[in-house]
């Protein structure tokens, strides 16, 4: 079983979930569906959790693939904000943990938009791995 192959497969999961939890809770806390923001948290929460799992599994595949020189750079801030992914959501997590899941009004405006940056954020971190894989040809045995 080659190893490496485990993170691609998760990272999926990630970016689904953190992707789609902070579009849902944001629209559901800007138009008031608290249905919609607690499924979005719920989505956020998954999300969170598999980011664990696919920074090991990263690790994983980092400490069984070659890296080209070239690819050096590209790969240090995918790895980087892999760990900044995690932090911008746990500490999402965080500031509402401060009151109790149920912030003031004008704090929840700003934690949706928050969510929506930290979202765009997950994007450019995937954009950064899929420009390992198809420009560097980085865990496809193609080079």
């Amino acid at each position: 079983m080659s190893l490496h192959l485990l993170h691609p497969a998760m990272v999926h999961f990630s970016i689904a979930f953190l992707v789609a939890g902070a579009v849902i809770e944001s629209v559901g806390t800007l138009t008031e569906r608290s249905a919609a923001s607690r499924f979005g948290t719920v989505l956020l929460a998954l999300g969170t959790v598999s980011v664990v799992a696919t920074l090991a599994t990263g690790y994983l595949a980092a400490n069984t693939l070659d890296i080209p020189a070239a690819a050096q750079a590209t790969f240090d801030a995918h790895e980087r904000n892999g760990w900044i992914v995690l932090a911008l959501f746990g500490l999402g997590f965080f500031w509402k943990a401060l009151y109790r899941g149920t912030l003031p009004p004008l704090q929840a405006r700003l934690h949706a938009v928050y969510l929506l940056a930290a979202a765009a954020f997950v994007l450019y971190s995937g954009y950064l791995g899929a420009e390992l894989v198809y420009d560097h040809g980085v865990g496809v045995g193609v080079r």
